[in-house]
C-alpha cells in the first residue's frame, strides 16, 4: 500500500505536553537535561484503515522532527490528514492539538500516538492510564452504514472496562458482518483493556464506530481514550497442518463453491479465510447469471430454454472484441446454468425467478436472478446464512472437510518450483503452515489494494465493497510465476455518491439529501479531472479517478435558496435518506455546502483559475469547458462506488492458473475476481447483462473445486 510520510526538521519554543498513552518504544541519547530525554520515540494507533506509526524526534526542550506512516489511511482524506499533522505538531510543540476535520479516526490514531511519544520523552509510563469513574456511560460513532451512527454504552468498574453494549445501530441493515464486531471485536477489547485490540478484517469501518463510542466513554468518564492504547500482545506460535488435497484461500462466493465441489469429490480440504465470516462480497451482491438452468426452465418456463445461449455469446464477445478469451465466454454461458442447478439441488440455495437487469441493453433478456429467501437487509435477503449452510452439509457429507476464519494468507509454499501449500497467520499472530496437493486462489480481486490500483488502473476507488479484497490472491499467482490478464479493466460501479459519505450529524438526512442531489444530478455542468465536459450518462468508471464534478455558480445556489432543487435525486442502494421535495426553498443551502466542503464533497472557488488549482486540472480546458459562466463556483464531486476489480491471473478451461508461455501451472488455481480478466475488455466496462461476475465467482468456482480434487486424488 501507498506509505504516506512526512518529515518536518526545525527547532521552535517548548509548550507544556500533558497527554501519554499507546503502544511505543524509543531510542534514547544522551542525558536528560530539560524537558525531555534527547532522542527518537515512536508509537502506534489504530486509525481508519490500519495502523497509523508516529515517530518524533525530541532534544532536552523541543520537538525537533515529526514522522507519520499511515499504510492503510485513505489517500485523499487520512492520508491528506497525515501529510499536514508534521507540521501542526511541531508548531504547537503539543500533541494536545484539534484532529483535522473530515478526518477523525486518522486524527485520535495521529495524536494518541504523538502523546505516547511525548511520554516517553518525558520518562512518563506511556501504558499509565487517568482514572475512570465507576458507572455507564455512552457514545456514538460512525461505522459502515450510511444511514445512522452507532450507539454503544460502556460500563467502568475500578478503572476497568466490564461491559460494552450496542444499543442503536444500523450496520445489520447492510449485511451480516456486524455480527463479527459483536462476537469477535467487543470481546477481545474486554478481554485487553484495551483500544489497540485489531479490528475484523472485513468489518474495518464497524470496528472504528465502535472504538469511536469506547473513546467518547472513556472521556465521559474522566479518562484520556489516547491512554487506552496499551500493546496487545500477539502469538508467536507456528502451527503445521498436513495432508491436504485441495487448499483454498478466500471463503467467499467462488472459495465456497471451490470447496463445496472439492468437499462433494471426497477430497480433503482446507478452507482459508481472513475474515470473521463466510459469504465474501457475494453475500452482499443481487445474484448471478444463469443461462438455461433445468430448474429455471421447468419451473417458470415449461421446459423451454428462455435465453438463445449463441446469442447472448456474440453480444459478450462482440462487446468486449479480442480483448477477452472466447472460450471462456463460451464456457461461462453454457455452465452458469447447471451451476444454479446445482446450487439449488445439491446445497440448498434459494433464488428469485428470473428477471432481467435494470441496465442491460437486453430488456428482455431474462438471465439474471436475485438470492431468494426470507431474511432480508439494504442488499437484497439474507446470502449468508445460505453459504454458512451449504459449507455446514458439506462438512457433514466429508468430515475432512475443514475451514479457518481470520486467516490470511501471506505467502506459497513451494518445493522446489511446485506448489506445496499456504503460509498464513491467524488474527492472533499464529503462523499456519498448510501442505496440500493444490492451491485454489479465491481472494475477490484487489479493489482495497492502494499500490495495485494506482499500478493497473486510474487509482484507489471509493468502494461499496469490502476492502479486504487487496489482492492477496493475484499476488499470490504471481510469485509461483502466474500471468496477468487484463488487469486495467475498470472496476465494477453502478453506483453513484458524494465522495466522501458524511455519515455522523454535522448533517441531517434532509442536508445529505440535498448534497447527494446536487452530486448525482444529471443535468449539471459536469468536468471530469481534466477540466473537460463530462457526459453524465457515460458510465463513471470511465472517469479519471472514478469522479466527476458537477459546477454551480453562485447565481444558481442563489435560485436553489429561493426556489428549491428542480428534481431530488436519490443514490441507488446508498441513499442517506431525507425527505427534500423538489421546488421547495432550501434556505440553508450555503451551511450545506460549507459542510460539504468541509468534508471534502465541495470545491469553493472564487474564480476559473481557483477552481482549476482545486480540482488539479488544466485552467484553458476548464474556461473552455465553463465557457463564459462566471464565479464564485461550486463544484459538488460525483464519485462511483466500486464492488470490485474484474482484471486478474490468467486461466485455462481447468482454472489453471498460466505462465507467461500460455502454459499451465498444474496444481494452482484461480477463481472468482482473481481471475475473471479472462471474460472482459479493458477497453469497455463491465458487461451490462447482469450477473456476469457473480456467475463466474460460482461456477469457476465449482470447476476449479472438482478439477483440483481430481488432480489431487488422481482420478
Amino acid at each position: 500500500m501507498k506509505k504516506y510520510c512526512c518529515t518536518l526538521l526545525v527547532c521552535l519554543l517548548v509548550l507544556s505536553l500533558v497527554l501519554t498513552g499507546c503502544s511505543g518504544s524509543g531510542v534514547k541519547t544522551g542525558t536528560k537535561a530539560g524537558i525531555y530525554t534527547p532522542g527518537t520515540y515512536t508509537a502506534q494507533a489504530a486509525g481508519f484503515g490500519g495502523k497509523v506509526s508516529v515517530t518524533m524526534t525530541f532534544d532536552a526542550n523541543a520537538i525537533t522532527d515529526v514522522k507519520i506512516e499511515g499504510a492503510d489511511e485513505t489517500p485523499a482524506v487520512g492520508g491528506k490528514a497525515i501529510e499536514e499533522f508534521p507540521g501542526m505538531l511541531m508548531e504547537a510543540q503539543s500533541a494536545d492539538i484539534d484532529g483535522i476535520s473530515g478526518a477523525s479516526y486518522t486524527s485520535k490514531a495521529v495524536l494518541a500516538a504523538a502523546a505516547n511519544c511525548v511520554a516517553q520523552a518525558k520518562g512518563e509510563d506511556p501504558n499509565q492510564k487517568t482514572s475512570v469513574a465507576d458507572g455507564t456511560y455512552s457514545g456514538q460513532a460512525p461505522g459502515f452504514s450510511w444511514t445512522g451512527m452507532i450507539k454503544a454504552d460502556v460500563t467502568f468498574k475500578d478503572n476497568a472496562i466490564t461491559d460494552i453494549k450496542v444499543v442503536e445501530e444500523q450496520e445489520t441493515y447492510t449485511g451480516e458482518i456486524f455480527y463479527t464486531i459483536l462476537d469477535n471485536y467487543i470481546p477481545r477489547i474486554l478481554e485487553a483493556q484495551s483500544l489497540a485490540v485489531d479490528g475484523i478484517s472485513g468489518a474495518t469501518l464497524s470496528s472504528n464506530g465502535v472504538r469511536g463510542c469506547v473513546e467518547q466513554a472513556i472521556e465521559a468518564a474522566g479518562g484520556r481514550s489516547s491512554e487506552w492504547y496499551g500493546e496487545v500482545a500477539k502469538s508467536t506460535k507456528i502451527v503445521k497442518k498436513e495432508g491436504y488435497d485441495v487448499i483454498v484461500v478466500g471463503m467467499g462466493g467462488s472459495g465456497i463453491t471451490s470447496f463445496l465441489s472439492a468437499a462433494q469429490a471426497g477430497a480433503k480440504v482446507f478452507g482459508i479465510e481472513t475474515t470473521a465470516k463466510l459469504g465474501g462480497q457475494s453475500a452482499t451482491t443481487s445474484g448471478p447469471m444463469a443461462a438455461n438452468s433445468k430448474v429455471k426452465m421447468d419451473e417458470e418456463f415449461g421446459g423451454k430454454e428462455y435465453i438463445d445461449a449463441d446469442a447472448l455469446y456474440k453480444a459478450w464477445n462482440d462487446y468486449c472484441g479480442a480483448d477477452a478469451k472466447p472460450e471462456m465466454i463460451r464456457m461461462a454461458i453454457d455452465e452458469s446454468g447447471e451451476t444454479l442447478d446445482w446450487m439449488i439441488m445439491d446445497w440448498g440455495f434459494q433464488f428469485s425467478p428470473m428477471s432481467s437487469f435494470i441496465l442491460s441493453p437486453y430488456p428482455d433478456w431474462k438471465i439474471w436472478c436475485y438470492y431468494g429467501g426470507e431474511t432480508k437487509n439494504r442488499f437484497g435477503t439474507n446470502k449468508t446464512y445460505m453459504f454458512e449452510n451449504a459449507v455446514k452439509k458439506a462438512q457433514d457429507k466429508n468430515p475432512a472437510a475443514e475451514y479457518m476464519l481470520e486467516l490470511t494468507a501471506q505467502e506459497l509454499l513451494m518445493d522446489g518450483d511446485k506448489v506445496a501449500g499456504v503460509k498464513a497467520v491467524y488474527h492472533d499472530g499464529t503462523i499456519y503452515e498448510i501442505y496440500g496437493k493444490t492451491v485454489i486462489l479465491a481472494t475477490g480481486g484487489f479493489i482495497g489494494n492502494t499500490d495495485m490500483m494506482n499500478e493497473y488502473l486510474d487509482g484507489p476507488a471509493n468502494t461499496v465493497a469490502m476492502t479486504v479484497d487487496d489482492g492477496d490472491g493475484i499476488k499470490l499467482g504471481l510469485s509461483a510465476g502466474g500471468a496477468l490478464m487484463n488487469p486495467d479493466i475498470p472496476p465494477m460501479v453502478h453506483i453513484n455518491q458524494v465522495a466522501n459519505l458524511i455519515k455522523n450529524n454535522d448533517l441531517d438526512a434532509d442536508g445529505k439529501q440535498v448534497l447527494t442531489s446536487l452530486a448525482i444530478a444529471t443535468d449539471a455542468l459536469a468536468v471530469d479531472g481534466t477540466g473537460k465536459l463530462w457526459n453524465t450518462r457515460e458510465e463513471i468508471c470511465l472517469a479519471p479517478q472514478y469522479r466527476y464534478y458537477n459546477i454551480y455558480t453562485a447565481a444558481q445556489i442563489e435560485e436553489i435558496k429561493t426556489k428549491g432543487l428542480a428534481k431530488v435525486n436519490k443514490s441507488m442502494f446508498m441513499d442517506q435518506g431525507g425527505t427534500v421535495e423538489a421546488g421547495k426553498p432550501i434556505a440553508n443551502i450555503d451551511e450545506i455546502l460549507k459542510v460539504g466542503a468541509d468534508y471534502k464533497n465541495v470545491l469553493v472557488a472564487e474564480s476559473a483559475d481557483d477552481l482549476a488549482k482545486a480540482i488539479g486540472c488544466d485552467g484553458a480546458a476548464l474556461k473552455g469547458s465553463l465557457n463564459g459562466a462566471g464565479g464564485p463556483y461550486y463544484a459538488v464531486i460525483c464519485s462511483g462506488y466500486a464492488y470490485a476489480t474484474c482484471g486478474g491471473l490468467n486461466v485455462d478451461d481447468a482454472m489453471n492458473v498460466l505462465q507467461a508461455d500460455g502454459s499451465p501451472i498444474r496444481n494452482l488455481y484461480a477463481v472468482g475476481q482473481d481471475s475473471m480478466g479472462v471474460l472482459f475488455s479493458s477497453d469497455v466496462p463491465y458487461t451490462p447483462y447482469g450477473g456476469q461476475a457473480q456467475s463466474w465467482a460460482l461456477t469457476s468456482g465449482r470447476l476449479a473445486g472438482a478439477n483440483a480434487a481430481k488432480y489431487a486424488m488422481g482420478k
